[in-house]
């Protein structure tokens, strides 16, 4: 027995894949979904999905108990605290009955497939728009999009359809074809004009600070992106980076100013392409490269190759002018609403001005995000592993190396609270970092995210690290401030 829940916000969701059976015979046994005895519980089914909307959840071993009775007749279950969907695999048919709180399920396949009939409404069903709320809510941005366009499709005269296949654009950063479908919808809500003023582009300011043991360093940022056509996006901005190096006895202070600029475009099936180019002005260091991420959050995957980026993460960079070139491929992926997997290696090659590589490693990094409640305060625990091994450091003439760098591996255990007053969205972590190098320490951040009327957008955040990087083997404090302004009409 079971309880199944469905999310029209943030919700906690299930997907068990379709399954096809050769044994049309197979017949399920009833199997329950039983909620409290005092719950409220209304059904609906169409479409042959059940949609269930209460006022108390179910526990986790009854979800548990139903998904094991039920086995393989589930395609979809998906559920939060107020409301679920169930679907039954491909090939399957489910009938239902309610008795108060309680609610009898039965699954049969039918004895030969039929072709499904053709809808004459012209309106979505509540079921379909819940489900795909639920979808994009649960994390799945990518399957409820493709859902909402489907339906959409479906239904080309219910404006709820064509709502519903904007919202999901938004939600899987296709800000464009959102104001697009905001705008032919004549959509006046705060998210649709949020939406359509930010098409045009942004321009922001920002300032990230960062002290550690033997070097601290404040950058300083401006940057402007401009939306060209319907595909290309250009951008271009200037970073001043102030640092120290060395401690109280010898201290030198540097300042170096770099120039940005980008070429970004993004295509259907989520794939978005970014060519890079960058010159430090004081030191004559240019680069290049690019980047790639095909898929949505919920299943992504990235590749970055840039060459020659300027770069002050080491005392000897800020001193005599450096530069990065890292090649890199990483992968997201949600296993279920509550938990995301995520790992990138790659290679990364330290250099200084007018001369070629000078340390070569190797880089990975992977973490795991488990929310174990997703009501106000949210609650979570991630864990991040973060680590790179030197190959090479080539020496000077002192025989010591040019760039020096340390092996580290960074383990990372933090407890997440989060959730939003009014429209301002806070977060905060938590936790403990081990080098198994040598070295730990705490490690706790503080983040807000507030937009401002409708073009404007705050964001901050701030606290301290002990994760060892290069050019800050200690701990740290960091800072983090950006202001972002919408280039397009807020009227």
């Amino acid at each position: 027995m079971i309880a199944l829940f469905l999310c029209l916000t943030d919700a906690p969701a299930l997907t068990v894949p379709h399954t096809v059976f050769a044994d049309s015979r197979v017949v399920v046994p009833e199997v329950v979904l039983a909620w409290p005895d005092d719950a409220v519980v209304r059904i609906e089914d169409r479409d042959g999905e059940l949609v269930a909307r209460f006022d108390q959840a179910m526990t986790s071993d009854r979800i548990a108990a139903f998904r094991e009775a039920a086995g393989d007749a589930i395609g979809d279950l998906r559920w939060n605290d107020d409301s679920l969907v169930l679907r039954p695999a491909a090939g399957w048919s489910m009938t239902w009955r309610q008795a108060g709180a309680t609610v009898a399920v039965t699954f049969s396949p039918p004895a030969m497939t039929q072709p499904l009939a053709e809808s004459t409404d012209d309106t979505a069903s509540d079921a379909a728009l819940t489900a795909i709320e639920a979808d994009a809510a649960a994390g799945y941005p990518g399957p409820a999009r493709r859902a909402a366009t489907q339906l959409a499709k479906r239904y080309p005269t219910d404006p709820r359809a064509a709502r519903m296949l904007a919202d999901t654009r938004l939600a899987d950063g296709d800000v464009r074809g959102a104001a697009r479908d905001y705008r032919t919808l004549a959509a006046d809500d705060l998210t649709a004009r949020r939406a359509i003023a930010a098409v045009p582009g942004t321009a922001s300011i920002g300032v990230t600070a960062r002290d550690g043991s033997d070097l601290s360093q404040a950058e300083f940022a401006a940057r402007i992106d401009a939306a060209v056509g319907d595909t290309f996006t250009v951008g271009g901005g200037i970073r001043h980076v102030a640092s120290r190096v060395g401690d109280d006895a010898r201290t030198v202070r540097t300042g170096d100013t770099i120039v940005d600029a980008s070429l970004a475009a993004a295509f259907d099936g989520a794939v978005r392409v970014q060519l890079l180019a960058s010159a430090a002005l004081d030191d004559g260091v240019t680069g290049g490269g690019a980047k790639a991420v095909a898929g949505s959050a919920d299943a992504q995957f990235r590749v970055t190759l840039t060459g020659h980026m300027p770069d002050y993460s080491t005392p000897a960079q800020v001193l005599a002018g450096g530069y990065l070139s890292r090649a890199l491929i990483g992968v997201t992926y949600r296993l279920t609403p509550g938990l995301v997997v995520q790992g990138d290696i790659g290679a990364n090659r330290y250099g200084l001005a007018g001369s070629s590589g000078a340390s070569d490693t190797i880089v990975a990094s992977g973490g795991v995000d488990y929310l174990i409640r997703r009501q106000f305060p949210a609650l979570g625990l991630t864990y991040r592993f973060e680590a790179e091994y030197v190959e090479r450091m080539q020496l000077g003439a002192n025989s010591l190396a040019i760039i020096p760098l340390a092996t580290r591996e960074n383990h990372t255990v933090q407890g997440l609270l989060s959730g939003a007053l009014g429209t301002v969205q806070m977060s905060a972590l938590a936790g403990w970092t081990v080098d198994r190098f040598g070295g730990d320490g705490p490690t706790a951040s503080l983040g807000i995210a507030a937009p401002i009327a409708v073009a404007w957008r705050v964001e901050g955040s701030g606290g301290i690290t002990s994760i060892a990087r290069p050019g800050f083997s200690g701990r740290q404090l960091y800072a983090r401030a950006l202001l972002t302004r919408s280039l397009g009409d807020t009227q």
